[in-house]
């Protein structure tokens, strides 16, 4: 099947089309409904009506065209950007222009034989996505200005940042009102977020977060697929006999999941009375650092989550076991 490169931007995206036969195309479309059109008739053109897309996972402008290609039946893929550099890297690639990206992102669609498609989320969990992440950007802006006004400026700028600080909290309360709204809304958001909440240290706003942010956690295999997701997996570090050390945290994914996570770890960890506490403790004796130890019950947290809503089932602390 043809592979097609998509190196996306706010007004144009970039494509690069490699044939079975070795054949290759290039060319630059507008990012709007009008280019959408005309890449579909280019694509014809050469005989590619169902290729294997991808694009970068890099911001909101690839959505519509992600969306696009889906329902015109192509394979499509959200490619992570870091992994594509590094494979650019492995080639030698020296030059780096918007053509030149597209052409990678389809010899690494031709490379890699493992890739997940990007299956599209429900319009109400796509709706969640963008309260969320919404509500952070407002967070993100309140703690500036809040740290703006502990520099101690003169009386007219902290009066200044008094105002903006308060439309901004005033700005999180209506969006936390909506995310409540939404949920209530749809049945199975609030049949998610109760399951989710039945997990020691996952509160209302973790739970969304989660939701939002893996959008499709039950269509994963396994629960370490969706650590790995979430960039809470170890990387590894091994040469010959010399060198062999687990390292940090991957990071790949949401930064803002692994951050309420963490917010939910802390939670968890703090309660005497549940199997996060006692693995947490056990990762202290052992000789882990705390923030190690924090790491690993993220970790445990995720996987916990794919567990309860993959079966449908609520944790059951009683009979949970958890193992260091």
């Amino acid at each position: 099947m043809p592979r097609l490169g998509i190196d996306i931007s706010k007004l144009t995206f970039d494509v690069h089309l490699c044939q079975p036969g070795g054949g290759t195309h290039s060319t630059q479309f507008a990012n709007n409904p009008e280019g959408f059109a005309l890449l579909d008739s280019w694509l014809s053109q050469h005989r590619a009506a169902k290729t294997q897309a991808g694009l970068e996972a890099t911001g909101p402008y690839g959505v519509l065209l992600l969306w696009h290609l889906h329902t015109k039946g192509h394979t499509v893929y959200q490619l992570n950007p870091r992994r594509v550099k590094d494979y650019a890297r492995s080639q030698g690639r020296r030059v780096k222009t918007d053509a030149v990206d597209a052409a990678v992102i389809a010899a690494y669609l031709r490379a890699c034989e493992d890739l997940k498609p990007w299956q599209p989320a429900s319009q109400a969990l796509q709706d969640l996505q963008d309260l969320v992440r919404r509500r952070d950007q407002v967070i993100i802006s309140l703690n500036a200005e809040r740290n703006r006004k502990e520099k101690g400026t003169s009386k007219m700028v902290v009066a200044s940042l008094d105002r903006l600080i308060k439309n901004l909290k005033a700005e999180v309360s209506k969006l936390d009102e909506a995310i409540e709204a939404h949920v209530l809304k749809h049945t199975a958001l609030q049949k998610s977020v109760r399951l989710l909440r039945s997990i020691d240290g996952v509160g209302r706003l973790v739970a969304v977060t989660i939701l939002a942010e893996v959008p499709q956690i039950s269509a994963f295999e396994r629960a370490r697929d969706v650590a790995a997701f979430a960039g809470l997996t170890p990387s590894l570090s091994q040469s010959g006999t010399s060198v062999k050390r687990r390292g940090a945290m991957t990071k790949e994914g949401s930064a803002l999941l692994r951050k309420m996570l963490y917010m939910a770890a802390l939670q968890a960890v703090k309660r005497t009375n549940n199997a996060f506490h006692s693995c947490y403790n056990a990762f202290v004796e052992r000789g882990k650092s705390k923030m190690c130890a924090l790491g690993a019950i993220m970790h445990k947290i995720i996987r916990v989550a794919f567990g309860v809503l993959k079966h449908d089932n609520p944790f059951v602390k009683n009979f949970a076991k958890l193992e260091a």
